[in-house]
């Protein structure tokens, strides 16, 4: 169907599984079959982007789930754009709602984050 719309589908990990369990997601992940009008996207914790990235075809999308806006730094615990872009993921999700209630971020660094990293990776603004 020409002029259709993409159909966008999403699944955020949040702070969860285990390389045992995302083994088993990931070879159900790899051997489904989406429809052409139809774009996934998932976003694992941060230490399981590289090995996720790397078994999973790359129809589908991986995502961080949250970037600092500089390159590199002294940033304790943070992971940046350039570091997402070297393991191959092009995606970040900034600005949810659940860094905004539980570790008091606000809507405008959200969008500060946003306008700084969106010149590196596609974002999902949430």
């Amino acid at each position: 169907m020409s002029g259709s719309r993409t159909f966008f589908v999403g699944g955020n990990w949040k702070m969860n599984g285990s390389r045992e369990d995302n083994e088993k997601l990931l070879k159900l992940l790899s051997e489904a079959h989406f429809g052409d009008n139809t774009e996934v996207l998932i976003a694992p914790p941060s230490v399981f982007l590289h090995d996720v990235r790397k078994i999973l075809k790359k129809e589908i999308h991986v995502a961080a789930q949250n970037c600092y806006k500089v390159s590199k730094g002294a940033f304790t615990g943070e992971i940046s754009p350039a570091m997402i872009k070297d393991i191959g993921c092009e995606w970040v999700i900034l600005g949810h709602s659940e860094r905004r209630s539980i570790f008091g971020e606000s809507d405008e660094v959200g969008f500060f984050n946003s306008t700084i990293i969106r010149k590196q990776l596609l974002f999902c603004d949430i």
